[in-house]
């Protein structure tokens, strides 16, 4: 419960500061705010640790690369390899996300040495080793990151999938399937796996592509759960509707702020890839959340300066020459 309250309250205050740094103070007032009071706050102590520690990881690395990304020092680059490396071993599904996000800071900053990005990337590696080399080790195979990921694509894709999570699968559930563990063990149960579900998607492109489809709408709609709450998907949906209503100025106006929409949209494009062929539980869009809050926050104050104040304003002064 602790590690929940102390990573929200952190979440917080950084979603506070990226949106005053990038925004203005009333974004940042109103995204502080709808968080605090969110359902997915309240959610949060509920479910496994990681996730509150995934979002707030997450916050922070937006906030470091933000501050660094004018002219990052080489031990910056340390600090960035060490802080991704950690995030990686906390919560795998964010590498390709961790990344590209340095991928992009490397890239606004192509004309630093070389060295200083080859630092942070050694960094990383050296933080992240323990964790291939213990599953070498453990399991006798290279398995970079879970032995889990075969299973979980084939409970996604198979015969009778319905894209939701099926616990009844499971082999802690599912006497046919633990027999099944027992004998392949870890390793061979989760290469089998994977097996079928390539097999099955090849044989069913069709059907593969409509799960595709149905994940990606239950991810941005906050419907991955079978039994999911009608407030998670009223709070997801409009969310990712304002959210996505913020990004766009920023990704089309601008060299600058095209870089930066760049930079918000990275997380938003890579973090679900994995649960569109997989299970898009309300839990897993919770990572991204907070980011989506502060452009919703952005897109909302915007729209009331827009269409709001400016209209009232010019009545007011019409009123006044009369």
């Amino acid at each position: 419960m602790l590690t929940h309250i102390a990573a929200n309250l952190l979440t917080i205050w950084l979603m506070m500061h990226i949106a005053r740094k990038l925004f203005n103070r009333s974004t940042a007032l109103l995204a502080g705010i709808v968080w605090a009071i969110s359902p997915p706050l309240l959610f949060l102590p509920t479910i496994f640790w990681d996730t509150s520690l995934s979002i707030c990881l997450l916050m922070g690395l937006l906030a470091l690369v933000l501050h660094y990304r004018q002219r990052p020092s080489s031990g910056a680059w340390i600090l960035l390899g060490v802080y991704c490396g950690v995030a990686v071993l906390i919560n795998l599904a964010m590498v390709f996300l961790l990344l590209t996000v340095l991928g992009w800071l490397a890239w606004q900053q192509r004309r630093a040495p070389l060295r200083n990005v080859t630092l942070g990337i050694l960094t990383f590696a050296i933080v992240f080793s323990p964790w291939p080399i213990r599953n070498a080790r453990v399991f006798h195979a290279f398995v970079p990151l879970r032995t889990t990921v075969g299973f979980e694509l084939w409970m996604g894709n198979h015969e009778g999938s319905t894209g939701y999570l099926q616990e009844p699968l499971f082999p802690m559930y599912n006497a046919a399937e633990l027999n099944d563990y027992k004998q392949r063990g870890e390793i061979g149960y989760a290469q089998n796996k994977s097996q079928l579900a390539r097999t099955y998607i090849e044989q069913h492109p069709a059907t593969f592509a409509a799960l595709t489809a149905r994940r990606i709408f239950r991810f941005w709609t906050g419907t991955g759960n079978s039994n999911g709450s009608a407030i998670f998907a009223l709070h997801a949906t409009l969310t990712s509707i304002l959210g996505i209503l913020g990004l766009w100025p920023w990704l089309a106006f601008g060299k600058q702020r095209r870089g930066l929409g760049t930079l918000f949209a990275i997380p938003l494009l890579l973090f679900p890839l994995p649960y569109y062929i997989t299970h898009a539980e309300f839990r897993y869009r919770l990572v991204i959340d907070p980011l989506l809050t502060i452009l919703a926050a952005y897109a909302v104050v915007t729209l009331y300066r827009r269409y709001a104040v400016r209209p009232s304003t010019e009545s007011s002064s019409g009123q006044t020459i009369q």
